[in-house]
């Protein structure tokens, strides 16, 4: 089995990225010569697709059949490196989701925007079936209102978006399914995972994946999923996914808390103060006591992890964390990353047991 799970944790989430590939890579040539099946575990929210399509063409260069196993999110670029398997293995708690392309525009000094390359069809169709407007001059009108929203390579984006994740599906069901499937079945359950569900955060469960005609493992093995479980609960666990990432938290736990939430010095100055010596020298004295040097804290977490009982590696983010309290209070602080990168994982031979 190998392992590739993405940070779901909040604060800190992360994408299936081309970075990856050297590891899966390097644990495709560490499996025996004899290799003949392999289990690719996967936990992610997604990212890019080709980084699924390259995932699984070579595993299968290496290997005659793949079992994709969920045992907890798989969703969009995820979910397409689960249809190019023979099998997936679905836990009870595990879901795909809609492989709908998601396209974020703008950035720099707006706000950019994200949305799914089913949105514009949506919303052309909303106008015509919903609100009944037929005529051309008003469809036109509404389209170049969305032109200006989105852009026009925004628009061409999401159109040649809509038609990847209808070719990649495809060619990943085409991987394994049998000549007389390939057609009108193969068709039907891209539209379904592409366009039938109305949100791209939908999550499909092991039921409605047998409906739509994935190739999901239809007997349940108890001992099995409670394996995946445990597999999982130990991952979740290394990630911190249950406790977010936030920096006013990862300062107030360090030892530089104290200084930031030190008692705060009142100025009280004496209603007769005849000597302007006198006062010059309580101004310094409190100046004096006032001023408090924090120190910067360090953080890290971890983005991505690659693994097997063989080796393993982690992509992980390091930085520190430079912050003051201002007159008016507030803690004011910048985080500064001063590495992103992967490293070996520690242990006996480097991998999860």
């Amino acid at each position: 089995m190998i392992v590739y799970v993405t940070s779901k944790r909040n604060g800190a989430w992360a994408n299936m990225s081309t970075d990856a590939l050297p590891q899966i890579i390097e644990q495709l040539d560490a499996l025996p010569t004899d290799s003949k099946a392999l289990d690719f575990l996967i936990a992610s929210y997604g990212g890019d697709p080709m980084v699924a399509w390259r995932i699984m063409t070579l595993v299968r260069q290496r290997v005659d059949k793949v079992s994709v196993m969920i045992p907890q999110s798989a969703y969009s670029a995820a979910t397409l490196l689960a249809l190019g398997a023979d099998e997936i293995v679905m836990h009870p708690n595990g879901h795909l989701g809609p492989v709908d392309m998601q396209i974020t525009m703008g950035g720099g000094s707006g706000q950019p925007k994200t949305f799914s390359t089913e949105d514009i069809s949506a919303f052309l169709d909303f106008v015509r079936d919903n609100l009944k407007i037929t005529d051309q001059e008003h469809v036109r009108a509404l389209f170049e209102i969305t032109c200006r929203e989105v852009g026009s390579l925004g628009i061409g984006l999401s159109a040649r978006s809509s038609k990847l994740a209808i070719d990649l599906g495809e060619r990943l069901l085409s991987l394994h399914m049998k000549d007389d499937e390939v057609g009108t079945k193969l068709r039907s359950i891209v539209q379904n995972m592409s366009r039938k569900f109305q949100s791209h955060a939908y999550p499909v469960n092991r039921k409605e994946a047998l409906e739509i005609g994935l190739p999901v493992k239809k007997d349940q093995d108890s001992e099995l999923e409670k394996l995946m479980w445990d597999v999982w609960l130990n991952i979740e666990y290394d990630l911190k996914e249950r406790f977010p990432f936030d920096a006013v938290i990862e300062l107030l736990n360090s030892s530089e808390a104290k200084k930031l939430l030190a008692p705060v010095p009142q100025l009280v100055i004496p209603p007769n103060v005849s000597s302007s010596a006198h006062y010059n020298t309580s101004i310094d004295d409190v100046m004096k006591h006032a001023i408090e040097t924090v120190n910067p804290v360090d953080f890290e977490y971890t983005n991505a992890l690659v693994e097997s009982s063989r080796t393993g590696s982690k992509n992980v983010t390091k930085g520190k964390i430079l912050a003051c309290r201002t007159p008016d209070l507030m803690i004011k602080y910048n985080r500064v990353v001063v590495s992103q990168e992967w490293e070996a994982e520690q242990g006996e031979k480097g991998g999860r047991k």
